[in-house]
């Protein structure tokens, strides 16, 4: 796609959103507008050194779980970027609670599924009047305005041969749904929708034995959303760009 004018990370103080932040103000063309949203912009102490190297960094609260936020958030964007609208959205913000069969309860599911398929659903849905305006000047070669999810492997039903991770593998296969439903509404409307899978990448949640650190995982991703097209939108793709079933 275009080098977005305007980008919003959701969970983008720590992990795999940090390191966003701090790669999209590298690209060749770095956004007018990077929003950097969290739950507790004033415990997100590294985010906020961050913001101090770049006055097109804004912190915004917004807890994916609390429409509220997201509203407020939405209002905040509107008003900086104006008739361009968001370009990209990245539904970053994810937990995973690691529980087996035997350890899942109900309230597990209907937490992780709040945050890993409301959040990006209800943030999508808010945002999207913004995204339609940064879309009018897409073409089918080259989209102004996306959305990316953030899925994982671990989503694929072909590729499941374990049991662990119940309730973090059906939310994120829930979440490829939702990519494959907003892809069907949008795509004539100038949006390509996505996800991505980031690899297993040395954060919180993949721990120091993921292969994958965190600055080579996000570069790739970044790479894969600048050649996103309506050929290889919604498709679930790792950050090497290879095509994973789903």
């Amino acid at each position: 796609m275009l080098p977005p004018r305007s980008v919003l990370i959701t969970g983008a103080s720590r992990g795999l959103g940090l390191e966003f932040v701090k790669q999209f103000l590298q690209v060749p063309t770095p956004p007018e507008f990077l929003f950097a949203t969290c739950r507790n912009p004033d415990n997100a102490k590294e985010l906020q050194e961050v913001a101090k190297s770049s006055s097109s960094i804004t912190i915004m609260k917004l807890d994916v779980s609390e429409m509220n936020t997201i509203e407020e958030a939405k209002k905040l964007v509107e008003s900086k970027v104006g008739a361009g609208g968001l370009n990209l959205l990245i539904n970053n913000a994810g937990i995973n609670k690691k529980v087996t069969l035997e350890t899942v309860t109900p309230d597990m599911m209907l937490d992780t599924f709040n945050i890993n398929v409301n959040g990006p659903l209800f943030t999508t849905k808010a945002f999207l009047p913004l995204l339609l305006q940064a879309a009018r000047s897409s073409t089918p070669s080259n989209p102004s305005s996306a959305i990316v999810n953030m899925s994982s492997i671990m989503s694929s039903i072909a590729r499941t041969v374990t049991s662990d991770a119940v309730e973090y593998r059906v939310s994120k296969s829930a979440l490829n749904m939702l990519t494959k439903i907003l892809h069907n509404e949008l795509k004539d409307k100038g949006i390509h929708v996505g996800c991505l899978h980031p690899g297993w990448v040395q954060t919180d949640m993949g721990t120091a034995k993921a292969p994958v650190t965190v600055s080579q995982s996000v570069c790739g991703c970044i790479q894969v959303m600048s050649n996103m097209n309506a050929e290889n939108a919604c498709v679930l793709t790792d950050y090497t760009g290879n095509p994973l079933p789903w």
